[in-house]
């Protein structure tokens, strides 16, 4: 009996443990059911069973997920519209626009897709709008909308444009058109230079539609009311066809030859001019400078005329003051001569001209007395007294005194002069 329970017992442990196995994954798969967590830089949208209302976990961490279905977004993501395989993917993903002169190229970029931040407007993405997933989101509305505002870009110029002076326009007005709403466009016929020949010709093309007021007309923005924005929007590069390279390539050579050329004729044109003027500017010198010496010399005969007035003012009002001061002097001289003679007719009426008689006398004496002082005295004298060695006559001496007061006599007589003290008795 004992060897026969042995397996029995054995039994009954396997299917038990089958048994506690299958319920034990059973509650495995409930459990992840039951509850979800939401990992960083995404959010859920869940829908509950049996109601089937939606609802927005945006806010990291655990919830209760009550076998509710589960749709993960990412807050962000890079969208890739390349040919290079490291950046997206395995295949080409570049958006092929024509130009309007029938040029086609291809375009690589990328763009940053910000999702919603807010409830309403994550669950409008997957209720609303029917988006299943971010995947599906990219395809059906974010490619068609950069799509169609490269296509129409390029549609308003011409492949070498987008190659060289309009590129930062091509830029500038696919990404307003991201950002904004696809523009309206229309057909103008407009006439159109060739740069290199110069041959103009009439060609339709599409040009921007404004309103009255010369605002840009758009079509809907389809980003509206989702709550995504774009940013960082990056155009890589673009790919020509080999034709379009070889005829932008000759375009520009052709440009730059005529623009070489034209500045070469400008250069020439600004040297003839640069001589020109240089000539004017150095007859203008010589010009001016003989005009300086004409200026200087007026200048210096005007100052010498000047200095002159001025030296003949001054001598002129020097020989006024002059003038003035000898007729002052003569004045002074008239009064002091006229004074004079009073004084003197004064004096000499008050004396008899005493003073002046005399001094005649004086030097009338004097002369004589000079005179016989250097007289020639004889030896021998004739007559005299006894007592004189003379032979006749008187002696000098006393003839000589005889001689000198007839004289004396004589000179107050020619002078009225008066000898005697008047008043002495």
């Amino acid at each position: 009996m004992y060897d026969n329970e042995v397996p029995q017992i054995s039994k009954k442990k396997i299917i038990f443990g089958i048994i506690f196995g299958v319920i034990a994954i059973i509650m495995l798969t409930c459990l992840t059911s039951l509850v979800e967590t939401v990992e960083k830089g995404t959010y859920h949208i869940i829908q509950r069973p049996v109601t089937g209302k939606m609802e927005a976990k945006m806010m990291p961490g655990m919830y209760f997920q009550g076998f509710a279905n589960v749709y993960t977004w990412p807050k962000s993501a890079t969208f890739f519209f390349t040919s290079d395989s490291e950046e997206g993917e395995t295949h080409d993903q570049s958006i092929e626009v024509r130009f309007n002169d029938g040029s086609v190229s291809k375009i690589s970029g990328t763009c940053r897709v910000l999702l919603p931040t807010a409830d309403i407007e994550a669950i409008h993405l997957t209720t609303d709008m029917n988006f299943k997933n971010y995947e599906d989101l990219s395809a059906r509305l974010i490619l068609p909308v950069i799509r169609n505002s490269l296509r129409l870009t390029a549609n308003l110029m011409t492949a070498r444009e987008s190659y060289a002076e309009k590129r930062p326009d091509f830029i500038a007005w696919t990404w307003d058109q991201i950002q904004n709403g696809i523009y309206q466009t229309e057909e103008k016929s407009t006439e159109m230079t060739d740069a290199v020949t110069g041959e103009k010709s009439i060609r339709i093309i599409k040009v921007i539609k404004l309103d009255e007021s010369g605002n840009i007309l758009r079509e809907a923005n389809p980003f509206i009311g989702t709550g995504i924005t774009l940013a960082n929007f990056e155009i890589k590069q673009f790919v020509y066809e080999d034709k379009v390279r070889v005829q932008i390539a000759e375009q520009q050579g052709n440009l730059m030859a005529i623009a070489t050329a034209r500045a070469e004729a400008e250069r020439a044109e600004q040297d003839a001019k640069t001589k020109e003027a240089k000539g004017k500017a150095n007859v203008m010198e010589v010009k001016y400078e003989q005009l300086k010496i004409k200026e200087r010399a007026v200048i210096e005969a005007q100052q010498e005329k000047e200095v002159a007035e001025t030296k003949a003012k001054k001598e002129l009002e020097v020989a006024k003051y002059a003038k003035l001061a000898a007729e002052e002097t003569k004045q002074k001289e008239i009064l002091l001569g006229q004074g004079e003679a009073e004084r003197k007719k004064l004096v000499m009426n008050a004396d008899g001209a005493l003073f002046q008689k005399l001094h005649t006398l004086e030097v009338v004496q004097a002369s004589w007395a000079d005179a016989y002082s250097k007289r020639k005295v004889p030896s021998v004298y004739m007559g005299g007294s006894s007592d004189e060695k003379s032979i006749g006559g008187s002696s000098p001496d006393a003839q000589f005194t005889t001689f000198m007061n007839m004289m004396n006599i004589q000179a107050a007589k020619a002078l009225n002069l008066d000898m005697s003290v008047k008043g002495a008795k």
